[in-house]
């Protein structure tokens, strides 16, 4: 399955050009490149062996995007933080994507006092790693989606709507689901 590409599509905004290209998936977690953007989603368990490929996947996609890259975390309502191991590579990938990445944001929908205190864990990251690029932590993909495409528009890289990227990683997500129950 790793580096099958999938069409991105979706009847109300489509993307004809949009490819989806998954470069890792397991069990908890799955990743793929969109154009300049690396899109990561965190299933149940964040770690760290999967966690370390995302700053390789990133470091991959920036050789190959002069303009930088865009990076989104994507958490599904189930998944467990991650332990502390994993938490310090967090902050070590912070460090790595500077001059690299140009918008960063996690994302958990969730709701409720775990999801609070997972923005919270975020948002503390990165008070800690004080990234000079963008960085948000956002409680629903609509409004991830929306920013980063307008942090796209900055970098003058639009090959993708809202729409389109909220179908990539809803795709992603499912693929993961997929491979689990596959």
């Amino acid at each position: 399955m790793v580096g099958s590409p999938v069409t991105v599509t979706n009847s109300a905004a489509p993307a004809p050009n949009a490819l989806l290209r998954i470069l890792d998936i397991d069990t908890d977690h799955a990743q793929a490149a969109l154009a300049n953007m690396l899109l990561v989603v965190w299933r149940k368990e964040t770690k760290l062996s999967a966690f370390k490929r995302v700053s390789e996947h990133m470091l991959a996609l920036s050789r190959a995007h002069a303009c930088g890259v865009g990076l989104v975390h994507l958490v599904s309502k189930g998944a467990v933080p991650p332990d502390s191991e994993t938490k310090r590579e967090f902050l070590s990938l912070m460090a790595k994507a500077e001059g690299h990445v140009k918008h960063y944001s996690v994302v958990h929908e969730a709701t409720g006092f775990s999801a609070a205190i997972f923005r919270a864990l975020v948002s503390g990251v990165y008070l800690f790693a004080q990234p000079r690029f963008p960085h948000q932590a956002f409680s629903s993909l609509a409004e991830a989606a929306a920013w980063h495409v307008q942090q796209q528009r900055d970098l003058r890289q639009t090959p993708f709507d809202e729409a389109a990227l909220v179908s990539a990683l809803q795709s992603l997500e499912a693929r993961t689901a997929a491979f689990v129950e596959g």
